[in-house]
């Protein structure tokens, strides 16, 4: 399964959205999911216990009567909606559910074992399905909008043998989850990877089907006033409000997190946004996929990125990243993803206070991660993955990641560790680098051949790196580009002594560590 933007930032107008739920856990997934597909999601804190959950009603009637409680306390212009898990165990079930909407307080009640003597006693049937309900209430509309998701499966054939996600807590083996085997998979549910438990998980399913009614709303609130008959004054204190940000551009705090496969850019993305409320962050490859959709070209691989970008611009991701960026309010703007310097260079020319953040992590760390994550076409082998590893340097960012990033991050280690190093990063946002004190050898080399204009021996380079009042010795400009193939082209004629010339991609390498620099002194 792989999230989409949708129209969502096409709109200036946002149904602000509230999730009204005492579980810790459903919120960082639900809010996760909305992020996902870019759209914010606000939890309301109650101040009194979770609403009275009458057994006795169906589950739709529980969710009404749910809205009804809540209502009492909550602001009644506001779109909320409320969720509601049950299970189906055909061993135990009849015309009705069971547990049903019982399934917290049965879980709570029930050992793996004695539910294995249950089923046993039952015939062996170990069919289940888990459903998730979700009822949105509209102020304007008198009655709930239902959505419904399930995953049927099998309860598993012995205890959970795993440990809980520290990064996604409701894959765990505390809940049904972790004794949950779905259908067409071997593995239960809450011992996936996140992105391996998307197709499966039945509160997904649900929430998915509410953000696309959500885009469907938000579609009509956007329509001109000629698209409305209007039947009463308009009630002034009901207007939305512009969407448009009230932080100039120029002060957003924006991290551009960039890193190798598995590196660990998503989970420093998702990190954030299941801790902090006031967190917007964009993928690069969805945008990617978003934008070559509109006409009608599907990204499937790094090849078709690679040509789909040579043909539009090598900067067309993040252009559309700055305007959605200067669409929201958030205290932390996250872009992950992002391939090529000219990308990076749009998105710190436009965001002044745009950092790089850099994560690292052993080849071999980051190979087991990717074997574990276990998708569907991922290389099996390390040679495989190292040639990945070379296909998403060819766009050139990660190729100069060192030269390009503010910051350096490491996930080496356990994820918990990590965690607690994007919290110190952010914590310490203010104070990150703003661009680099000195040129690096590289930089001062690719400035040479700017100078030069033409293709250059390495002896030239290093005479003309001199007169700038910062040698490279020819040895050291040789190994400064011949690292850079994307940007300095090597010149080999037999005969003849070596020679370099920029490339054509060369210019925006040169633009944006000119800009680090420029950053540094002012």
């Amino acid at each position: 399964m792989r999230f989409r933007y949708g129209d969502v930032f096409r709109f200036q107008r946002l149904l602000r959205i509230f999730f009204y739920t005492s579980n810790a856990d459903k919120l960082i997934q639900a809010r996760l999911i909305f992020m996902r597909s870019g759209y914010q999601l606000t939890h309301y804190r109650s101040q009194h216990e979770p609403y009275g959950e009458d057994y006795s009603l169906d589950t739709q009637g529980l969710l009404t009567q749910a809205l009804k409680q809540v209502s009492q306390e909550f602001e009644r212009r506001s779109v909320l909606f409320v969720e509601d898990t049950s299970l189906r165990i055909e061993a135990l079930s009849g015309a009705t559910d069971y547990p049903g909407t019982r399934v917290k307080e049965w879980f709570s009640e029930t050992s793996f074992v004695e539910l294995d003597r249950q089923i046993a006693l039952r015939g062996g049937d170990r069919r289940c399905t888990v459903k998730s309900d979700i009822a949105l209430r509209l102020p304007t509309l008198s009655r709930p909008v239902f959505f419904h998701g399930e995953t049927s499966g099998c309860v598993a054939e012995a205890p959970p043998a795993f440990t809980t996600s520290p990064q996604y807590p409701w894959l765990t083996p505390d809940t049904f989850n972790g004794w949950f085997v779905p259908e067409g998979t071997n593995r239960r549910l809450g011992e996936m990877e996140f992105e391996e438990s998307l197709p499966y998980d039945f509160r997904v399913k649900s929430l998915t089907l509410l953000i696309e009614r959500l885009e469907e709303l938000n579609a009509i609130i956007n329509l001109g006033r000629w698209n409305h008959v209007v039947r009463q004054a308009a009630d002034a204190e009901g207007e939305v409000g512009s969407q448009l940000s009230l932080l100039p551009l120029n002060r957003r705090d924006v991290l551009i997190v960039i890193g190798h496969k598995c590196a660990g850019k998503s989970t420093f993305g998702d990190f954030l946004m299941g801790q902090r409320t006031a967190v917007f962050a964009l993928e690069g490859s969805t945008l990617l996929r978003q934008i070559a959709e509109e006409e009608g070209i599907t990204i499937s691989n790094s090849a078709d990125a690679m040509t789909f970008l040579e043909k539009r611009s090598w900067d067309i991701v993040a252009k559309r990243a700055a305007d959605y960026i200067a669409r929201e309010n958030a205290d932390i703007n996250i872009v992950t993803g992002m391939r090529t310097v000219e990308e990076v260079m749009r998105l710190r020319s436009m965001l002044p206070a745009a950092r790089v953040v850099l994560i690292e992590a052993d080849p071999r760390t980051r190979f087991e991660r990717h074997v574990k994550r276990a998708r569907p076409g991922d290389a099996r082998t390390f040679g495989e993955f190292a040639r990945l590893d070379e296909e998403q340097m060819r766009f050139g960012a990660l190729r100069v990641a060192n030269e390009i990033a503010d910051v350096v991050v490491r996930n080496d280690s356990d994820v918990r560790s990590y965690f607690r190093r994007i919290d110190e990063l952010v914590s310490t946002i203010d104070t990150l680098p703003d661009g680099r004190q000195s040129l690096s050898e590289l930089h001062r080399s690719l400035r040479a051949l700017r100078k030069i204009g033409r293709a250059a021996t390495c002896d030239e380079i290093a005479a003309v790196t001199a007169d700038q009042g910062f040698a490279v010795r020819k040895y050291n400009n040789n190994r400064a580009l011949k690292s850079v193939p994307e940007f300095a082209t090597r010149l080999e004629k037999r005969g003849e002594l070596l020679r370099y010339r920029l490339s054509p991609r060369g210019p925006a390498l040169l633009r944006l560590l000119d800009l680090i620099c420029y950053a540094s002194k002012h």
